[in-house]
């Protein structure tokens, strides 16, 4: 195959995850709504770093209408997936395309975290995914503080 037809699939493969980023735009949070809040709650992954937050309810409101009117802010996870300068920024937002499109598909279900949105900016290397924060953190986590029995550990 030709180093242009190369080019030319990888520019279609490029449109196509514009386009399917476009229709997500309805679940994009804008950054100013999110707060990182600073505490030792930080969490590590594979993948990125999940770390606490409060989302305000207003990117312009001050925090103290803001809370008047909609009530206080919700505190949430914030994923920040590892980004360095050696990513491919197009393989980069097809992954991240791909799984907020399944995880915003999914709907309500007991046994995974309920999506909320997620704030992207390629250009200055962020994507974040956002959830509700669980205070007793993963099931890992969950099963590891408490001496639990192998059948409750089933039951969850």
């Amino acid at each position: 195959m030709s180093r242009i037809a190369d080019k030319e699939k990888a520019r279609a493969r490029a449109q196509a995850v514009d386009e399917e980023y476009e229709k997500l735009r309805i679940f994009n949070i804008d950054s100013r709504r999110i707060v990182l809040v600073d505490d030792d709650e930080e969490r590590s992954g594979g993948y990125g770093i999940v770390r606490q937050a409060k989302l305000h309810h207003s990117a312009y409101l001050p925090e103290w209408l803001a809370s008047r009117q909609y009530g206080p802010p919700q505190l949430v996870a914030v994923k920040q997936i590892k980004i360095s300068a050696v990513d491919n920024m197009t393989t980069l937002k097809r992954a991240f395309t791909k799984e907020v499109l399944v995880w915003s598909n999914l709907g309500s279900h007991p046994g995974i975290a309920k999506f909320l949105g997620f704030h992207a900016d390629f250009k200055r290397k962020e994507a974040w995914l956002i959830s509700p924060w669980e205070p007793n953190g993963n099931i890992s986590e969950f099963t590891q503080a408490r001496k639990l029995e192998v059948p409750e550990k089933l039951s969850l």
